[in-house]
Parts: C-alpha cells; sequence; structure tokens
C-alpha cells in the first residue's frame, strides 16, 4: 500500500510537469470588441487573459480599425504628451498564465509614424514580457525568492533592447541587451508592423541553490536578435506565470516624456510554452493565402463586377440564400488554429456566410455579415477555425444572402 501511495504521487508529479510543459497556447486577436471602445480588464477577462489589476486599460486603450496585423481590428495604445510612468502614460496588467519553466511570447506591434521616443532624454516599455513570482522590477534587488521580469524597451533613437531583472543584475535597476542584426544596432521602425518574439527559461535550483542556466532569446521580425544565458532568476519554485504588458515612458523626469501625443498598436498577441505554436518562428513565417473572390473555380447563382473597395478589381456580388463559391486544390501546409478573413460589404444586417471543406464535407465555421452602410463600404470581418493539414476545395456558402465578397484570407494564427 505504502509503494503503491508513493507511485501515485509521483505519477501525478509527473502528469502535472507535463501539463505544465505543454499549457495551452492563449491568443488575442482583438476581432471580438467593438471598434472604439477602451478595452479594459474585464474585456480580457472575457477572451481569456485575466490580470489581478492594471493601469491605463480603462483610459489609454481603444480598439481600433485604422490598421491591423491581421482581421480587421487590433488594440491601440496612447502616451501622451508631457507624461511619464504608468499612472499617466500606457498599460500595466500582469496576465496570467499556466506556470511552466520555459515560455514563448509573441506579439506584433507598430509605432506611431510620428511617434516620440522622448524630449531629451530617451527610454521607454515596449509591449509585453514575461515573469514570475514577484516579477522583480522597478530598482528591487532580485533575491531569488521575489520573482523575474524581462521586458522590452526602446533606447535613444528607438534601438531595440531587452531589459530584464535576475539575481546577478550589475546596477540598481535591471540589466540591457541592444538587440543586433549582422551586429548593427536594431532600430524600431515606425509605421510599419513589426514582430517580437521573447523566449524565456527558468534556472534550475539544487539545494536551494540556483544553477546559472536561465536563458533568454529575442527574435525581431523572425530573425534572432539577442540571446543572453548563464542567467540565475529563482532559487525557489518560482515558474514563468505571468506574460506582463508593460508599456509606458520611463525615466524619474519629463526630459523622458514624449515631445507629442505618441501611440502604438498590438495584434496577434500569442504566448506558448511550445515554439511550434509560434508560427512567426517558423521558415517563411505564418503561413498566408490571399484569395481573390471573383477567382473561384466552381460556383452557383452569383456573377461579378468591378468593385469601390481599396485595391479595386472585381467583386463576387448577386449572392442569395444557397448561393456559394468554392475554391479548388489549397494546400494546408500544417495542421493548427487559422484566422479566415473575409472583405464584405452589405446594406443588410441578417446575412450569414458558411465555411466548409470539401462541399459541406466539413463545416468549419459560420460568420455573420454587419451591414456596413452600402454596397459600396467594405469591412473585414474574421473567425477562427481549426484545420489539419491538407488539400482540400475550400467553399464560401451563403446560408442568408444579401451581401458582396471582395476578397478572403487564410492566416496561420499557432
Amino acid at each position: 500500500m505504502k509503494t503503491k501511495a508513493i507511485f501515485t504521487i509521483l505519477f501525478l508529479f509527473f502528469l502535472t510537469d507535463t501539463i505544465s510543459a505543454f499549457a495551452a497556447p492563449k491568443i488575442n486577436t482583438f476581432e471580438r470588441p467593438p471598434v472604439g471602445n477602451a478595452y479594459p480588464l474585464s474585456q480580457w477577462s472575457f477572451d481569456g487573459w485575466d490580470a489581478p489589476w492594471d493601469t491605463g486599460m480603462s483610459n489609454r486603450t481603444m480598439i481600433d480599425n485604422t490598421y491591423s496585423h491581421t482581421g480587421g481590428k487590433s488594440l491601440r495604445i496612447f502616451y501622451p504628451k508631457d507624461k511619464i510612468g504608468p499612472p499617466d502614460s500606457g498599460a500595466l496588467a500582469p496576465f496570467a498564465v499556466t506556470p511552466a519553466k520555459e515560455y514563448y511570447l509573441s506579439y506584433w506591434l507598430r509605432f506611431s509614424s510620428d511617434f516620440s521616443w522622448g524630449t531629451t532624454q530617451f527610454a521607454g516599455k515596449v509591449g509585453l514580457g514575461l515573469a514570475g513570482g514577484g516579477a522583480c522590477s522597478g530598482g528591487d534587488v532580485c533575491t531569488g525568492y521575489n520573482g523575474f521580469s524581462s521586458r522590452m524597451v526602446w533606447l535613444s533613437g528607438g534601438r531595440a533592447a531587452i531589459y530584464y531583472y535576475h539575481m546577478d543584475h550589475a546596477g540598481t535597476y535591471g540589466d540591457l541587451k541592444v538587440l543586433k542584426n549582422n551586429g548593427q544596432d536594431i532600430v524600431y521602425q515606425k509605421g510599419q508592423w513589426i514582430n517580437i518574439v521573447q523566449r524565456l527559461k527558468v534556472n534550475s535550483v539544487t539545494n536551494g541553490q540556483a544553477n546559472p542556466d536561465g536563458e533568454i532569446d529575442i527574435w525581431y521580425n523572425g530573425v534572432p536578435a539577442a540571446s543572453v544565458t548563464g542567467l540565475r532568476f529563482v532559487r525557489n519554485t518560482d515558474l514563468v506565470d505571468k506574460a506582463y504588458f508593460s508599456t509606458f515612458f520611463g525615466g524619474a523626469t519629463t526630459e523622458f516624456a514624449p515631445a507629442n501625443n505618441s501611440y502604438m498598436w498590438y495584434d496577434d498577441i500569442k504566448v506558448s510554452t511550445n515554439s511550434s505554436e509560434i508560427c512567426e518562428l517558423s521558415a517563411g513565417g505564418c503561413f498566408q493565402r490571399l484569395f481573390q473572390a471573383e477567382d473561384y473555380n466552381i460556383m452557383k447563382g452569383i456573377v461579378t463586377g468591378p468593385t469601390s473597395d481599396i485595391g479595386g478589381g472585381q467583386k463576387v456580388g448577386s449572392i442569395d440564400s444557397t448561393d456559394w463559391i468554392a475554391f479548388s486544390s489549397v494546400q494546408i501546409p500544417t495542421s493548427g488554429t487559422y484566422l479566415v478573413e473575409y472583405r464584405v460589404a452589405s446594406p443588410n444586417s441578417n446575412g450569414k456566410l458558411s465555411l466548409d471543406l470539401n462541399g459541406g464535407a466539413t463545416a468549419l465555421g459560420m460568420v455573420d455579415i454587419p451591414n456596413t452602410g452600402s454596397w459600396s463600404s467594405y469591412r473585414t470581418i474574421s473567425h477562427t477555425v481549426p484545420i489539419s493539414a491538407g488539400t482540400y476545395q475550400f467553399g464560401l456558402y451563403a446560408a442568408t444572402g444579401g451581401f458582396d465578397i471582395n476578397w478572403w484570407k487564410i492566416t496561420k494564427l499557432y
């Protein structure tokens, strides 16, 4: 009986460790909330992201459709002129993730074209980072019992760097490592989407002593940009348990404040313990394919004609209920979760579009077509669907008609 009890404890230990090692990925594409609204913690929670506190999420965030990396929306964050620090600039929230020894974090961001790096001093936090335990930061001495943190920052001229707190940080504050590409400092580019991927592995602990085997890696637009090894983060059982949204203008004086109102947009945030679920790290990046609606192979009941949408070209119109278009021999290279987008126009409010495979053999999901205002006013709508690797005929079926389609697109999320 004693042996059986010990075996059961060991089994549960290894089971728990396995679950921790392969925690389900978290993702946020910001497609659900309505445009123009703030995105407070209650809305984050609705989308599966929970934090015990925040600053700025209620009054300096907005769901925006001005720019998006995928889909039609993104999260815009405001950095007011002459303001510094979390109470008055940007946003903070320590979002909980299932504790694990190693995590990958990916997100896309876009700096406003006139983003100010500061006034006469230059430093600030960018996007999200990874942290655990007490998330040692803010000039704290990291003892191995009060956690750790690792976040992206900008320096003078917009240079990109990783800023991390560990047991052996050299000064009062955390250590920095500037991102490099072919030996040259990487500078954040304004007015375009940038991808940051961070990996953090917590060090091992032997008899209460921290072993120097913790690691941080950073990729910038899919290319390795920084690697830090030999780190000691903890001497207890703390693991990575936070995707730490931490973005604001730093420094102790208004010399660090932006010279003008500045903004960043964030999209496609992903956190996973499995690198294969971060498709930004795959060769060629995340699989994406755009289909012009008029390039269907077979159809029922539709007509094509010129469109006034951005980019011009042809649209598929006269879509009534039970009409459809199908696209043959579409190859999906890897199984995963995909974002499917549709560029639609309609003066009606009850349209429904269904996506299926192989003549309706597999239904992937249905989306509502919104009233966009007119036949000439287009909007991008989307949903996420699981698709297995393979070659398929994709069908777009009007469960309820009354809309036009200009194009549709598939993008792998993870």
